[in-house]
């Protein structure tokens, strides 16, 4: 299909909606989400119906009012990357704040979706979901309650595909043996059947810490030592890929009751993200200190591309990565390692880079502060 203009993007625009939203025809004309479809213009063509509980504005008249009369006028601005999506057909997701009837304002996450009619852009979905901060305290205890069930159901889904792959894991592993032992053959592929079986073992090992998290063996550990290990067993890694580990941390030697190993585990995971999210090489900074309210924070700061929202918002899901051979379970593990630690976990991203925080607040863990 040729390029067309404004005119007759606006034209298919209608048919689509006719066809897809008002008769049916599409998912989201079954949903229940608070959504608006502009044109390539930006004007409103359609809104749904959970839209007048949110804006306080019947459908028919929010047809006839501009994005700039329900949005932040930030956001409209031009060079705001809202304004580039709706403008060139963008798919995005950004925080924002929404006007409605009577100057009343809620804060809401937007999700601009591109509308497609073969390989033209012809309008876009906006959809619009409201912050936590903005919902009852039922609301949020739900969204809790969930969450925590969740995550039950991940450790006993965890503990189910570990007891069940490990015996006939360990029953190849014996007989693979035996094999290499009775049977010449190419040591390449015996070298890589142990590699992957070695593979297999550590997603087991990751699963265990989810289903049994309450295994830590504590002990006093110098979190400055600690750190300054961990260190030297990435610095190899880090200079093969041109990156250099940049020591910003002083504690003035206050002691952590941890596990040693699980911990270290922890720091060598979000610094090998770091690595891996530095194709080009570059500088990642492991800042800490203890801070003025006596908790000790370590923070690990890479120069990577950072990640888009809709990934940040999904770190942490049971078995989600965007890496080619990842197995979605490091960040999962690494978050119920530091819960168990008493600590918190705090990832902010951007097109500079990650940084991702690590706070063990005050208490009966933090020793010689």
């Amino acid at each position: 299909m040729a390029n067309i203009g404004d005119e007759t993007k606006s034209i298919l625009l209608k048919e689509f909606i006719d066809i897809n939203i008002k008769k049916g025809f599409s998912i989201l004309s079954k949903s229940k989400d608070t959504f608006l479809v502009i044109c390539s213009l930006g004007n409103i063509e359609y809104a749904s119906q959970p839209c007048e509980d949110l804006f306080g504005y019947s459908t028919n008249h929010l047809q006839r009012l501009g994005l700039k009369d329900l949005f932040d006028t930030d956001v409209l601005n031009e060079g705001h990357s809202f304004y580039e999506g709706k403008s060139q057909g963008k798919r995005m997701t950004l925080e924002s704040r929404v006007k409605g009837k009577g100057d009343k304002t809620t804060d809401v996450t937007v999700t601009l979706l591109p509308i497609y009619l073969k390989d033209q852009w012809i309008g876009s979905y906006i959809i619009l979901e409201q912050s936590i901060n903005n919902k009852d305290s039922n609301d949020v205890i739900d969204q809790l309650a969930q969450l925590s069930e969740k995550r039950a159901t991940a450790g006993h889904l965890a503990a189910g595909i570990a007891h069940e792959i490990r015996n006939p894991i360990t029953a190849i592993k014996g007989f693979l043996q035996l094999l290499k032992d009775e049977y010449e053959g190419n040591e390449i592929y015996y070298g890589v059947i142990d590699s992957e079986i070695e593979r297999i073992e550590l997603i087991l090992r990751e699963l265990m810490v989810l289903a049994k998290p309450n295994t830590q063996k504590y002990e006093k550990v110098n979190i400055q030592l600690l750190l300054d290990q961990v260190l030297t067993l990435m610095e190899p890694q880090a200079l093969l890929n041109n990156i250099q580990l940049q020591r910003n941390f002083y504690f003035d030697n206050p002691f952590l009751l941890c596990d040693n190993n699980q911990l270290k585990q922890v720091f060598i995971n979000f610094i090998k993200n770091s690595i891996e999210a530095m194709p080009d090489g570059g500088i990642i900074r492991i800042e800490g200190g203890v801070l003025t309210d006596m908790s000790i924070e370590v923070s690990i700061v890479d120069e990577g591309s950072g990640m888009p929202k809709e990934v940040l918002d999904r770190v942490g899901e049971l078995f989600f990565t965007t890496k080619e051979n990842g197995t979605g379970l490091g960040m999962l593990v690494s978050q119920q390692i530091i819960k168990e630690h008493k600590g918190t976990i705090h990832i902010k991203s951007d097109s500079k880079g990650t940084c991702v925080k690590v706070r063990f607040m005050p208490g009966e863990n933090l020793l010689g502060i």
